[in-house]
């Protein structure tokens, strides 16, 4: 799994690269370093027949937590601009039985958002020194368990859930957000963004014909918002 999460950030750096390297005579090449908070939607859902003759209610959530990444943008013309971005932050995976007896798995794991976003500025003047915007694109989020994690649920005396591994969704992004820019060099990014994609199943069935096999129902899209800021570094500025 390693070498899946590899692939992932060597995929994104090339794209990252390939963008400067077909736009750079553009000499519009910006990078945002950014830092936030990230909040989800909880998921309820209920274990029935053939696992249980009784529903057993359960709800998946995950903690309020912080945020990092890194956004690479590339100016093209006008009120449009394009931009690829990667961001990280650990969090931790609640599955938790409401149903008596209840119970809670609580489980450590990485989120990894990366994709590409359209920006559409309200002024089409680049060098204008507050710039609000609005974005859209698609992605991935990767949600990796840690390897404190895979100990915990390949434990029969702890998580007891043998199946359960890393989960690779496809997320949208939509938002909007304001440049401010200083220098010929330096700006102040703030965005307010949300993601939305399938609830994971973390390698988990979400329904089987087998009484005797763990599921995971929850389904449905999963929401994440995120709140950033951070600051601009301006290359190949335009004269």
């Amino acid at each position: 799994m390693n070498r899946r999460l590899t692939t992932v950030i060597v995929t994104v750096g090339l794209c990252l690269w390939l963008s400067i390297a077909a736009y750079a005579q553009e000499k519009s090449i910006e990078m945002n370093v950014f830092g936030g908070g990230s909040w989800y939607s909880i998921k309820k859902y209920d274990i029935g027949s053939p696992q249980s003759i009784t529903p057993i209610a359960g709800e998946f959530r995950m903690d309020h937590a912080l945020r990092a990444g890194l956004r690479v943008g590339v100016y093209t013309r006008g009120h449009w601009s394009e931009e690829f971005f990667y961001s990280y932050e650990p969090n931790k995976a609640h599955i938790i039985r409401k149903s008596a007896p209840s119970g809670s798995a609580d489980i450590s794991i990485q989120v990894h958002n990366y994709g590409m976003s359209g920006l559409y500025y309200l002024n089409d003047d680049e060098s204008h020194p507050v710039r609000p915007f609005f974005s859209i694109g698609i992605g991935g989020t990767l949600y990796r368990l840690t390897p404190q994690a895979v100990q915990f649920v390949r434990d029969p005396l702890r998580g007891n859930l043998p199946d359960m591994d890393n989960s690779h969704e496809v997320a949208v992004n939509y938002g909007f957000g304001v440049k401010t820019r200083a220098s010929n060099w330096l700006g102040f990014r703030a965005d307010i963004r949300g993601f939305i994609g399938r609830s994971p199943s973390f390698g988990l069935a979400r329904s089987s014909s087998d009484p005797n096999a763990t599921v995971f129902p929850a389904s449905g899209p999963l929401h994440n918002a995120e709140a950033t800021a951070g600051l601009v570094f301006y290359f190949f500025p335009k004269r």
